[in-house]
């Protein structure tokens, strides 16, 4: 998925009900196509502003909704799960954002993927049943063990936390050959700990849902949406639109100190 990724899940709603609340206009569904992930952005319109999304039916009862371009699922959590329930997952350079779930128009829960037993709102355990036996701490050690790490990456991990702690720039010390291409990795945000995380996350989506995302969902076809609309103006830095909503809202954030079993 890249360094960016955002994504809603919608229970109870037809695909095209799911795009309206969005935002999505009798106008756009004109321009609405259905199309394979290759073709996602070719022939789309050319409103540079404008939210594109990718949605289709993912179980039985949910609907899966990638964000292609734009903001739109961010500010729309609580309108998508009026009726049923939604969840909001998404990362970006600066790390992965905490899992969102909301239930019928009111936010439940959310929790930090990376820092076990940070939870927030309402009822923070709620997706904790969800959750057993996944990983959401990124100071965890156990992705060590993974077997489809790359051959020397410990070995490379251990050198790079020295070379670290003695403040040595690359190239005072000799690097074997076969991490040459560890480095170009790390500076392309290859880590194994945060990508544990992730997976987990996914995992808990695919555990409520019924499904995870999954190699056959994106190469099937779906559709396409853009959405012209006001919701995608990037966040100022600090203050997403969760944490504006809650404040506004007058809602206390409850944190949860408890880890995962």
């Amino acid at each position: 998925m890249g360094e960016w990724f955002m994504a809603a899940w919608v229970e109870g709603l037809e695909v095209w009900e799911a795009a309206r609340r969005l935002g999505v206009s009798v106008a756009d569904v004109d321009d609405s196509v259905e199309c394979t992930w290759t073709d996602v952005l070719r022939g789309r319109p050319s409103d540079g502003e404008a939210g594109v999304v990718w949605a289709g039916r993912l179980a039985a009862d949910w609907t899966q909704i990638i964000q292609v371009h734009g903001f739109d699922c961010e500010g729309a959590l609580q309108e998508l799960s009026y009726g049923g329930r939604a969840l909001l997952m998404r990362w970006d350079i600066n790390g992965p954002r905490d899992l969102e779930y909301a239930v019928n128009g009111h936010y439940v829960t959310d929790f930090s993927v990376t820092v076990p037993g940070k939870r927030w709102g309402s009822d923070p355990h709620a997706l904790d049943s969800y959750a057993q036996g996944l990983h959401f701490d990124l100071d965890d050690s156990g992705w060590e063990s993974d077997p489809e790490l790359p051959t020397g990456w410990l070995e490379y991990c251990a050198w790079e936390e020295t070379r670290t702690e003695s403040g040595q720039d690359y190239g005072e010390e000799a690097i074997p050959d076969e991490w040459g291409d560890f480095i170009g990795l790390v500076h392309n945000g290859y880590s194994p700990p945060m990508a544990t995380c992730l997976t987990s996350a996914l995992a808990l989506v695919g555990r409520v849902t019924g499904r995870e995302i999954d190699r056959e969902w994106m190469d099937g076809a779906h559709t396409r949406y853009v959405i012209r609309d006001q919701h995608n103006e990037v966040p100022p830095a600090g203050r997403t639109p969760r944490l504006s909503r809650l404040a506004s809202a007058g809602k206390e954030e409850t944190r949860a100190c408890t880890s995962l079993a």
